[in-house]
């Protein structure tokens, strides 16, 4: 096994999920507390849809685990898992690029739009194909109710304004101290 393939079967589900939590939730809020001054999420389709993403990683990481898996050809070289990861970074660089404006632009939206959203994205199209191939009738389903549930959350955040999140909390009396 190549690329995450090799690093979600050797890993236990719990260090796993310990270290996307980590990755995620844990660096937003502790980044934001640190350089913002106050620790927040506001944003449904991260707080509640990237869990969800989550459980989805999670469960390729268990069908991987059982073994015996089918992957396809053009995901068995390393060199594909690198070209992947590297367009995903640069499509996450040119969202944050083409976003900076829009929103607050503080640097762990930054961090989000060039770490966390390349990773999702490196994942799903590393992932989907595992999970599709191999995964039981539930763990599919399962799989794509957390995509679209996702999905849902980030047009509700869309049309709320929650994804400029510092614009949003200021609009409701935060205070921040930069």
């Amino acid at each position: 096994m190549v690329g995450i393939y090799a690093v979600l079967a050797a890993s236990p589900i719990w260090v796993t999920a310990l270290t996307l939590y980590l990755l995620t939730e844990g660096m937003m809020y502790v980044g934001r507390d640190r350089l913002e001054g106050i620790p927040y999420q506001v944003s449904y389709s991260a707080k509640l849809g990237d869990a969800g993403l989550m459980a989805a990683v999670l469960i390729a990481a268990t069908i991987l685990q059982r073994g015996r898996i089918i992957i396809p050809v053009w995901l068995q070289d390393e060199g594909t898992h690198l070209v992947i990861l590297i367009i995903s970074a640069g499509i996450g660089g040119l969202i944050s690029l083409a976003t900076l404006g829009k929103r607050s632009g503080q640097l762990m939206d930054v961090y989000h739009d060039i770490v966390i959203g390349p990773i999702i994205l490196y994942f799903a199209i590393t992932l989907l194909p595992i999970i599709y191939l191999n995964g039981t009738p539930l763990e599919q389903v399962t799989t794509m109710a957390a995509i679209v549930f996702w999905a849902i959350l980030v047009l509700y955040d869309v049309m709320t304004g929650r994804l400029d999140q510092r614009s949003w909390l200021k609009a409701r009396g935060v205070i921040f101290n930069w």
